[in-house]
């Protein structure tokens, strides 16, 4: 008991001491040095957490902000390639339009551009609808024409529906389709009909008419509705047997791999019927 007693007053003689000593150097509140003696540790303990704290919030906010910058920059990127794609598919249909434009034709009509906007699915659907209409001066029965390689040009069928912006074209292998043709070697005319697919046949050929595999088939201009010389397809097949005993009929590919297109133009002035 006494030894405790002795030990709790060396204590605080040590302590009065220590405080002495403190005040006479530093001259200041002796209360306030010995907290900083007693609590430095704990402040820098609650200092050095602090600052760990405020680091890994700055850093976490770095990433959100590095995050959120990444997906911007993502963004941007999809958003120029896009927009590079849609100037080379521009590139691409100027090129195309630019070379229709210098295209010759037989003779010498007025023609217009047009874009294959729709093409139905269904594969008994032979029309096609194309961005021109009657604001663009179409009107119905216009041929409609596509290259068929290097300067030539080859009918693929016939403006059969106009509004004002846009219009239906009945494909030539519809079976509603029909035009007179004639045999560019022989001159042999014949009536063209779509066959559905990608054929057409000619009917009304003349029994004695002399015809190939490989002909090449053209409009003969005496419908009223196509110019003459319009490049159409070939014969890939002749039947020998006579219809109605008078008239052979010929399987005719058209040139223009027509559901490849998508591009066209028609030509906007019909030939004057003599009177």
């Amino acid at each position: 008991m006494r030894f405790k007693k002795s030990v709790i007053v060396l204590f605080i003689f040590i302590f009065v001491f220590i405080c002495g000593v403190l005040y006479g150097i530093k001259g200041g509140n002796i209360f306030s040095e010995l907290l900083g003696i007693f609590f430095s540790p704990v402040w820098k303990s609650g200092t050095y957490i602090s600052d760990k704290f405020r680091k890994f919030f700055s850093d976490y906010l770095f990433l959100v902000n590095l995050k959120k910058e990444n997906q911007r920059l993502k963004e941007e990127i999809l958003f120029l390639k896009s927009q590079l794609n849609y100037y080379k598919e521009r590139e691409k249909i100027y090129r195309k339009l630019e070379k229709f434009y210098k295209l010759s034709l037989p003779i010498k009509y007025p023609k217009i551009a047009a874009r294959i906007i729709y093409r139905p699915l269904d594969p008994f659907s032979r029309v096609i609808f194309i961005d021109k209409g009657s604001k663009d001066g179409l009107s119905s029965q216009m041929p409609v024409l596509a290259s068929a390689g290097g300067k030539a040009v080859a009918l693929i069928g016939q403006v059969v529906e106009v509004h004002r912006t846009w219009s239906k074209v009945l494909l030539l292998t519809d079976p509603s389709f029909a035009a007179d043709v004639k045999i560019q070697r022989t001159g042999d005319r014949g009536i063209l009909k779509g066959k559905g697919g990608n054929m057409c046949f000619l009917d009304y050929l003349p029994s004695y008419a002399d015809v190939k595999k490989g002909d090449i088939v053209i409009t003969s201009g005496q419908d009223a509705l196509f110019p003459p010389g319009l490049l159409i397809g070939h014969i890939v097949s002749v039947n020998k047997k006579l219809v109605q005993g008078l008239f052979k009929r010929a399987y005719v590919k058209p040139i223009v791999n027509i559901y490849n297109l998508d591009i066209v133009f028609i030509l906007i002035k019909l030939p004057q019927i003599p009177l």
